[in-house]
């Protein structure tokens, strides 16, 4: 489980700082800690966060703290809410997406930037899933 949440938040990381605004690795943190629940994965979106403001050039540990904020908040309701379902993983990759490139994000576009965040979000939860069925 930790070798292959290193791998996709690397994944994740270099696609986000060479390709793209979508932030992949807050929607793959998001997956991995809704099918794991692991406590390590706060340690890994707080490492992953500072190298993302480090080679964005933004405020150091803002993304950090944007990350252990939001995932904190996941795990603090699952109680009231079904958090394994695709419906959950879709609406809050959505707005999660939507509160990061607000809070962090200059462009333009940003709800359909959420959009597709939240099917990318539904996508790797959905493979990520099988993988842990296929163990």
């Amino acid at each position: 489980m930790k070798f292959l949440s290193f791998i996709l938040l690397t994944l994740a990381l270099l696609l986000e700082t060479t390709l793209t605004t979508i932030p992949l690795v807050l929607i793959s943190l998001v997956c991995l800690i809704v099918i794991y629940r692991q406590d390590i994965l706060f340690l890994f979106g707080f490492v992953f966060g500072l190298f993302l403001d480090l080679i964005l050039f933004k405020t150091v540990g803002m993304s950090s703290l944007f990350f252990v904020i939001f995932l904190f908040l996941i795990l603090l309701y699952q109680r009231k809410f079904e958090i394994k379902t695709a419906n959950f993983v879709l609406i809050s990759s959505f707005f999660g997406s939507l509160l990061y490139l607000l809070l962090f994000s200059n462009g333009n576009l940003i709800i359909i930037q959420a959009i597709v965040s939240a099917i990318i979000g539904l996508l790797i939860f959905k493979i990520l899933q099988r993988g842990k069925i296929a163990q």
